[in-house]
């Protein structure tokens, strides 16, 4: 870590971040997921019946979780540049990564589609490669446990982004992608209408805590800072 960094610093930019306060953001944004799965678990009861409002709560998940997501890849980049900045003392290098810097956090203020490749891209902007750490074991119900790779990761990224573009632009169908429930409970030649249940608003919660949890770990690491506390 660059010894001119100090947390709290303020410079043009604004106060300086870390990996810590890029989780803690997260982790205050994403709690509203939580609260709203809470809320659709104990409305309406458990009797049988179209449901009409649980629905809209489920659809509001995704559109949060994703723009946690991107946020905090956002307050990740910040973090990189900060915590890579040179010795104001090393007055050549520190004119050299204040003109680099400004145009990276150009492209962070500009950010507005989360996918994996638009977000590796702006980290490796910012000076950190995420791909390679976008990996990890998780149970999988009768399966057991699964490990989900990098291509993994980018495949249900974006099949997250596609929902939450459709659910956005008021689309009449959902895309049929396989982070759904339903669809992946049908064969590949299924033509139904795909719908969005509690347990995919879950799951896309669950996803993106955990990239968002690998992600600042990683970045963390690299640039020798604390690796970031969930607690």
């Amino acid at each position: 870590m660059s010894q001119s960094w100090t947390r709290g610093r303020v410079d043009a930019y604004g106060p300086a971040m870390d990996p810590q306060e890029a989780v803690d953001n997260f982790r205050r944004a994403i709690s509203h997921c939580d609260n709203l799965v809470l809320i659709h678990k104990t409305h309406g009861g458990g009797g049988r019946g179209r449901r009409v409002v649980e629905p809209s709560i489920n659809r509001a998940v995704i559109v949060l979780a994703v723009a946690a997501w991107q946020a905090a890849v956002q307050d990740l980049a910040h973090a990189c540049l900060d915590l890579g900045a040179p010795p104001v003392a090393a007055t050549q290098q520190y004119r050299t990564y204040k003109v680099v810097a400004g145009a990276v956090r150009q492209h962070i203020g500009a950010f507005a589609t989360p996918n994996a490749q638009n977000s590796r891209n702006l980290l490796q902007h910012a000076g950190f490669d995420p791909r390679r750490y976008w990996t990890w074991r998780q149970p999988m119900g009768k399966v057991g446990w699964v490990v989900r790779t990098p291509n993994d990761v980018d495949t249900i990224m974006n099949e997250w982004l596609n929902v939450r573009h459709a659910l956005a632009h008021g689309h009449a169908e959902l895309p049929l992608v396989s982070v759904l429930e339903v669809v992946r409970g049908h064969p590949a030649n299924w033509q139904g209408q795909a719908t969005l249940r509690r347990d995919d608003a879950s799951s896309c919660v669950a996803f993106f805590k955990r990239l968002v949890a690998v992600t600042a770990a990683a970045a963390a690491s690299e640039f020798g800072a604390s690796v970031p506390s969930w607690s």
